[in-house]
């Protein structure tokens, strides 16, 4: 297995980092929008196999629409309309499909959490690229939660012995959370020496205990969905990782803060 994931990661980061560094932000919103995509199929494939009934085509094309309208910069007032028109669509979809009474609200939740947790959560680096610091935020982005991952699986495999949170992930311990919490500090103190230069102290180190924490709650949170669905991986797409989403669940939830945090004008 850590070859397998040593070898996925040779044979697409490369890749990655060129995109991010050559290409524009609108190709970075296309990998992104794929990504999108197949996180979302990920998703309602372990909802069906726990037992629910989303609905995928819907769910999916809902989720395209609402992915560009973010990118090309529709204004909250717009965006909520057409989360409200998603809504209303996936109730329309429910009452007039044969749907039975007691599975509408089931199927109607799990379509919308499918959404939210993976549109609403994974179009933050896409914003992020379309900043002026787009490629800085990015490479950060990127390189302070990996490393965060990349600590905590290997000190955790090394020297973990106590469990962090044996109900969601047995295989996750203090000592590995605790590694990738180092390792998310050092990265981001990397990062301001090598590519970040303006980048403060202070929020270089507060970024990287945020990130840090935020990635790995980011892991536990979709290891419960899974434990929750009966599945073990999101999918099988990246030898050695499993889906799209155990590769970015970190990220759902380090993107929107680090946009935050650049939004407001903090970095």
């Amino acid at each position: 297995m850590h070859l397998k994931r040593i070898l996925s990661a040779v044979a697409l980061l490369p890749a990655f980092l060129l995109l991010v560094q050559f290409g524009t932000p609108f190709h970075f919103f296309l990998l992104v929008t794929l990504a999108i995509m197949v996180g979302l199929y990920e998703f309602y494939g372990m909802a069906r196999a726990g037992g629910w009934h989303p609905l995928t085509l819907l769910g999916m094309g809902s989720g395209l629409a609402l992915s560009c309208m973010e990118f090309l910069g529709a204004p909250a007032p717009w965006l909520i309309s057409a989360m409200a028109g998603v809504v209303v669509l996936l109730l329309l979809s429910l009452l007039v499909g044969g749907t039975e009474p007691k599975e509408a609200a089931s199927r109607g939740a799990i379509t919308l959490l499918g959404l939210i947790y993976v549109v609403g959560l994974l179009s933050f680096p896409s914003l992020l690229r379309a900043m002026v610091l787009g490629r800085i935020y990015i490479f950060y982005l990127v390189f302070v939660t990996w490393a965060g991952d990349t600590g905590a699986f290997y000190v955790g495999s090394a020297m973990g012995k106590r469990s962090l949170c044996p109900s969601i992930s047995p295989g996750k311990t203090v000592e590995g959370s605790v590694g990738g919490l180092i390792c998310s500090v050092l990265a981001s103190g990397l990062a301001k020496f090598w590519f970040w230069e303006d980048l403060g102290t202070v929020e270089c180190l507060a970024l990287g205990l945020g990130l840090g924490v935020l990635g790995q709650a980011g892991d536990l949170c979709e290891s419960m969905l899974k434990r929750s669905f009966g599945v073990k991986d999101s999918g099988r797409l990246i030898p050695g990782h499993g889906g799209v989403l155990d590769r970015v669940d970190s990220l759902l939830f380090t993107g929107p803060v680090l946009y935050v945090a650049a939004l407001a004008g903090w970095v």
